[in-house]
């Protein structure tokens, strides 16, 4: 019988093209049954962490719950208890308050604290946005007599003053040039041993702010070894808890409650701790209880 070798070669290369597709065909099988068993390992593992991921969300909503009612308690015991706390806590404390944003001030509350307290408000003084005025500080330094030709020597100028006997005739010429505004100036004010700084700035520039007023402020209270405490509210949205923070004196967050108000006194009163208190997510302590 002749074969036609056309016909060989078609049925050779069926052959061949039938035994690769059942190859591809098998291959392809086995593939998506490893594929299955990974998907479904890899699932049995996301469903896994899931549910421990649940029971985490659980344990941590009860523990916010036990701290919210512990907190909710606190605050009902001091407020039941405020004026029995405060009382006579700032006794013999000379307190001044430095003001750098005059949109928050709330410093006549400080004031009403620190007096509650039976404390000595040495000053309140609001040092203006005017201090970064190149213009203003050429009339200061011609006012003072004093070489001023930067808010940084500005500033010096001030708190300089305050160490001084005649704090109150120097600080109106700067007040003359709506550089600051006394509110208050005690005739104690040269023995004042601690101050409450009130910077809570929530523009845009407020780091660039803080740069030019209150660092400079920190730098040189702490060099004359004055106490600070740094306060805030406790809405608030401002860096400036934090940034005062970062150079390593004492803040509060919630000075607009009675808890932070309590705090305030206990700090002054003791001068030495630096922390962080409050209930902002910066914070260390509720209050600065001693340990």
């Amino acid at each position: 019988m002749n074969i036609n070798m056309k016909y060989y070669i078609v049925t050779i290369g069926s052959i061949f093209l039938a035994l690769g597709i059942g190859i591809i065909v098998g291959f392809n099988l086995n593939y998506d049954q490893e594929l299955s068993k990974q998907q479904s390992e890899v699932l049995s593992q996301f469903e896994e962490k899931f549910d421990s991921l649940n029971e985490e969300k659980s344990d941590l909503n009860k523990q916010i719950d036990s701290l919210n009612e512990k907190y909710g308690k606190l605050k009902t015991y001091v407020s039941q208890n405020y004026n029995l706390l405060i009382a006579d806590a700032l006794t013999n404390k000379n307190t001044g308050i430095i003001l750098t944003n005059e949109k928050n001030d709330y410093s006549e509350e400080l004031e009403s604290t620190i007096k509650e307290a039976n404390g000595n408000l040495a000053f309140n003084i609001v040092i203006k946005d005017t201090i970064e005025n190149s213009e203003k500080l050429k009339e200061a330094a011609e006012a003072t007599g004093i070489e001023i030709k930067s808010s940084q020597d500005c500033i010096n100028y001030i708190i300089d003053s305050l160490n001084g006997e005649t704090a109150k005739s120097d600080l109106e010429k700067l007040a003359k040039l709506d550089l600051i505004e006394i509110k208050s100036l005690n005739k104690d004010y040269a023995s004042y041993d601690s101050v409450v700084l009130v910077g809570e700035n929530e523009d845009e520039n407020m780091k660039n702010s803080f740069e030019v007023k209150e660092k400079n402020i920190i730098s040189k209270l702490k060099s004359e070894k004055k106490y600070l405490v740094a306060v805030q509210r406790e809405e608030s949205t401002s860096e400036f808890i934090k940034l005062c923070s970062d150079l390593n004196i004492s803040t509060i967050d919630n000075i607009d409650s009675e808890v932070g108000k309590i705090s305030l006194t206990m700090l002054v009163k003791d001068e030495s701790k630096v922390g962080n208190y409050g209930v902002g997510e910066n914070t260390t302590d509720l209050m600065p209880f001693s340990k």
